[in-house]
């Protein structure tokens, strides 16, 4: 607001009104967690598509691959973002051997690699890689990266005008390392401990003057002429000439004395800087020995006539001469890449630390982790549910074992199933079309493959969101299960008489609906009933998600009734919104959720001295109609 007025007149003020709009959060953010053989290790990264997780993590590698598998089908049924970990142990990457990318002959480079060359990630997918390069001219080269596959080769990347220059904007290993997908450059130990031994003093040098006229009018050299040269690229800088002997100079000897001494006076910088006038030639001579030495003269009067730079016939000889790669005969192929073993306990956990920091994760998948037949429990599942259980916002989607028919209660409680609000299990697992299987290249594979269900629900329950909103139950005849052959297992009504009271979702293949999800609940089915619905415990995890990010602003504000009026209004709206858009029970607003906050009705005076600004919020959650029940009854005749 203005502090004071002195003239008359019109004043403008804006004014806050007090709104501060609550933004609902994504309601369907996956993170699938496991063994895989592409990719970071250890690293949650965010894909969006089926395109995407391709281009950080490769095809479905295999039959076995469960990561691959789960992410592919997770989008199909509807899934849209995800973060995707891999999680592997003692994988190595492949690399280019010793002396294959060797530097330019005669130079001191020329018996190593001047270019430590590795795939991506670690793996055996890094032993198909094959690298070249296939131009190398001046201080420039280009690297070509293909593949190999079922005998052809592929070209997949290519990057031009590299320069080994850590100055140049096409410096090897920010371009190669900032733009590839498949392999990433390193400089070798021996040229970054030792750079004085394989890079150079630049030069320029001039072409032959030997046979100048040092006085004709369009040869002579006199004061105030200049020259602009750019010195180990730290920006051109132009000299200029004072008087030679009689007005002008008389020899190359004078000129290159007269030009060292002035680029030795522009500083520090140039310390070391030569200029030598020898059989005809004049060379120029940084004072450097490293990565970014170079001496480059601009075109210009004084430079013709003393034909220095590359336009005038001179040339130019850059520190990296000799540690830029020189043209390769033939492609050289990567080795030594190993896909490591399964990933365990630790992994997991220490990877759980990490996703801490993601807290826009709402769904959790472990593809390949399952619970055991025997009861005996999966402690990387234990470590994922209680994860979820610290985070509160989200949910673990668990597997049952494969090949195991569930058919009552007993069955279901011998395996030791978790029982937290925040677990949900489906079941049968699901088959699908082998995508390995060729009738002509293939056809001893089989046919189908037997995976698990949760990836499929994961996609299910986006795909729902999307389009209804959290608080619908992702199941019923619209939750069709998109890309399946069969059910491993048929589900009967009785069976799910069985299976549906211990919280077992199950998959059905229904007349003319195909295969549906048909259940809705959480592992605390018994345990914890205000949480029995998959739907209840999400939008809860969805309002307290978005009013956790939503109201940050009131923190260090001053804990008055005005703080706590805004705080009713704005939450007030936000569920408001969630009313209207048929989220809760109730016909009017009254009944479907209410919004407190205030001294003496959620806070005491300790509170408000204690620094604590309390709201309470509740809700009546809107519950899937799970038993529809039709009582038909016949009406007596009347005469």
């Amino acid at each position: 607001m203005a502090t004071s007025y002195y003239h008359p007149g019109v004043y403008i003020e804006e004014i806050p009104s007090g709104a501060k709009p609550i933004e609902g959060v994504s309601t369907a953010v996956a993170a699938l967690i496991g063994y895989t053989t592409e990719g970071p290790i250890g690293e949650a990264t965010l894909v969006h598509s089926w395109d995407d997780y391709k281009a950080n993590f490769g095809e479905i590698h295999s039959e076995t691959d469960a990561m691959g598998l789960a992410a592919f089908h997770f989008f199909l049924n509807g899934g849209k973002d995800a973060y995707v970990a891999r999680l592997a142990q003692n994988a190595v990457s492949a690399t280019l051997p010793a002396a294959k990318m060797k530097g330019r002959s005669g130079g001191s480079a020329a018996a190593i690699n001047v270019l430590d060359i590795s795939a991506a990630s670690a793996g055996e997918w890094g032993n198909d890689l094959r690298v070249e390069v296939t131009s190398s001219d001046g201080y420039r080269f280009k690297i070509e990266v293909s593949q190999v596959a079922d005998g052809e080769t592929t070209l997949l990347e290519s990057f031009s005008n590299l320069s080994m220059d850590t100055s140049d904007a096409n410096y090897a290993l920010t371009v190669v390392n900032g733009g590839s997908r498949y392999i990433t450059v390193a400089l070798p130990a021996e040229i970054e401990g030792h750079p004085t031994t394989y890079y150079l003093k630049a030069t320029s040098v001039g072409g032959d003057i030997s046979g100048k006229d040092w006085t004709a009018a369009d040869e002579k050299v006199e004061e105030n002429m200049r020259l602009t040269l750019n010195i180990d690229n730290r920006g051109a800088k132009t000299i200029t000439l004072g008087a030679g002997p009689g007005g002008s100079y008389d020899s190359g000897t004078e000129v290159a004395d007269e030009i060292e001494a002035l680029v030795l006076a522009l500083g520090d910088d140039y310390a070391g800087f030569t200029c030598s006038y020898t059989d005809g030639k004049i060379t120029l001579t940084s004072g450097s020995q490293s990565a970014r030495s170079s001496v480059v003269v601009r075109p210009g009067t004084l430079a013709t006539r003393l034909s220095l730079g590359v336009s005038a016939g001179g040339s130019e000889t850059h520190g990296t001469y000799d540690v830029v790669p020189k043209l390769m005969a033939s492609e050289e192929a990567l080795t030594g890449g190993d896909d490591g073993d399964a990933p365990g306990l630790d992994d997991y956990e220490k990877f759980f630390a990490k996703l801490k920091k993601v807290r826009d994760v709402n769904i959790v998948l472990l593809p390949g982790q399952y619970m055991p037949s025997d009861g005996t429990g999966n402690t990387i599942i234990d470590a994922a549910y209680s994860h979820c259980e610290e985070m509160k916002s989200r949910m673990l989607l668990v597997d049952p074992p494969p090949g195991v028919e569930l058919t009552d209660a007993s069955a279901v409680s011998g395996l030791s199933l978790p029982t937290s609000t925040y677990t949900a299990l489906y079941y049968p697992w699901v088959k699908i079309a082998n995508p390995f299987y060729d009738r002509d290249t293939n056809p001893n594979a089989a046919t189908t493959l037997t995976i698990a269900p949760s990836a499929f629900a994961a996609g299910i329950w986006a795909r729902t969101d999307g389009t209804r909103g959290v608080w619908k139950a992702p199941a019923g005849v619209e939750a069709t299960v998109r890309g399946v052959s069969a059910l491993e297992y048929t589900v009967e009504d009785g069976d799910q008489d069985q299976l549906n009271p211990e919280g077992v979702n199950c998959l059905r293949k229904l007349p003319s609906y195909g295969a549906v999800v048909w259940g809705t609940r959480t592992l605390s089915t018994k345990a914890n009933p205000e949480w029995r619905y998959v739907p209840v415990r999400r939008t809860a995890i969805y309002i307290e998600s978005s009013l956790f990010n939503g109201i940050q602003w009131a923190v260090f504000e001053p804990n008055d009734h005005r703080l706590w009026s805004s705080l009713r209004a704005n939450i007030g709206a936000f569920m408001d919104g969630l009313f209207r858009a048929g989220a809760f029970q109730g016909q009017k607003a009254s009944d479907a959720y209410f919004v407190r906050c205030g001294l003496g009705d959620t806070m005491t005076q300790d509170d408000i001295d204690r620094g604590m600004v309390i709201a309470i919020v509740g809700f009546a959650p809107l519950k899937p109609a799970e038993f529809v029940i039709v009582r038909i009854q016949q009406k007596a005749g009347q005469s």
